[in-house]
């Protein structure tokens, strides 16, 4: 008689935007299988990433060339592929036109293809109204004592920049993150002349009260896993991106776990996120922002971190393709 041989039924392909080589999300996946199926780990920056979705038969295909893959392929070599879970560990837009690659996570959004954080929390986040919007729902809420978000002024274009908010200020410009454009303001004049640069582009902008800040805080949630870092500001400059932190890890309070539990409801539920804040001389919090699934994770703590995201990505496979009658 003929011996069967076990095979899994299928293969589960999982798609991980992370450019980052030094990330080998492959080598995290490596041994581990579903009942039933086998697991392939896609690694690839947004940039090197094609999507093509075809209704008539509902696939969604798309090309990579990875930094990592479970069956070797390396960039510049590419593999085309129909992804089953999407794992989001970069933005999918940078600060410049360049760095843009939203029209893949539209192809993505189009085909419904399952995510983590979802595929719509990502596109929320793109925008820093949007999640200012989310922030202040919050507040209004729980109230300012319990959720101390910022108080912040929008304006839509350059023309709308009559009322500057108590000075000095933070302008912050358009959708950036880590610091890029971003400037104190410290009076009148330059508060137009700024309105000036954003009329060439007709950008929109935030701007908040600038904080004598003592030290900033991160409050990092990965499912049911919390951790706290403090931020103390070591540069001479008043951007912790460029100036230089250190960064401590602090007891979780229950203050801190209820601002992140807060925002983890935000844009249906999010897996992992982190919410930023400062604490001033005075004393007094300010969150300034949250960061969804492209959260950076400590360098000391990324093996660790990154096996509670496995957890929650095996879970949530075995809820899509392995729960009864699948």
């Amino acid at each position: 008689s003929k011996r069967m041989a076990s095979v899994p039924q299928r293969t589960l392909t999982l798609l991980v935007c992370d450019g980052d080589a030094m990330h080998d999300w492959a080598d995290m996946f490596k041994g581990v299988s579903l009942p039933g199926c086998a697991i392939r780990v896609v690694q690839a920056s947004w940039i090197e990433i094609v999507c093509v979705y075809y209704s008539d038969s509902g696939s969604c295909m798309v090309t990579a060339a990875p930094v990592h893959d479970t069956y070797g392929t390396v960039r510049p070599s590419t593999t085309t592929f129909k992804p089953d879970l999407v794992i989001i560990r970069n933005q999918v837009r940078g600060p410049t036109p360049a760095g843009d690659r939203r029209s893949v996570l539209f192809g993505l959004m189009m085909a419904n293809v399952p995510a983590m954080n979802s595929l719509a929390s990502e596109y929320m986040n793109l925008e820093r109204p949007i999640m200012n919007g989310a922030l202040r729902e919050i507040e209004l809420r729980v109230g300012q004592d319990k959720f101390p978000f910022i108080q912040q002024n929008y304006y839509s274009s350059s023309s709308g920049m009559v009322i500057s908010p108590e000075l000095p200020c933070i302008v912050k410009v358009g959708h950036a993150h880590r610091g890029m454009g971003k400037m104190k303001i410290s009076s009148q004049d330059a508060f137009h002349d700024v309105s000036t640069v954003l009329a060439l582009h007709d950008d929109y902008c935030t701007a908040e009260p600038y904080i004598d800040v003592d030290y900033g805080i991160r409050v990092q949630k990965i499912g049911d896993h919390y951790r706290v870092m403090k931020k103390i500001f070591t540069g001479s400059g008043w951007k912790s991106q460029f100036g230089g932190a250190d960064l401590q890890e602090v007891p979780l309070t229950p203050e801190y776990k209820f601002w992140v539990d807060e925002c983890a409801k935000c844009f249906g539920g999010l897996d992992w996120l982190a919410v930023d804040a400062v604490c001033g001389k005075d004393g007094q919090d300010h969150i300034i922002e949250m960061n969804g699934a492209a959260i950076g994770l400590l360098a000391n703590r990324w093996q660790e971190d990154t096996l509670h995201i496995r957890e929650l990505v095996i879970e949530r496979l075995k809820q899509l393709y392995c729960a009864p009658g699948l």
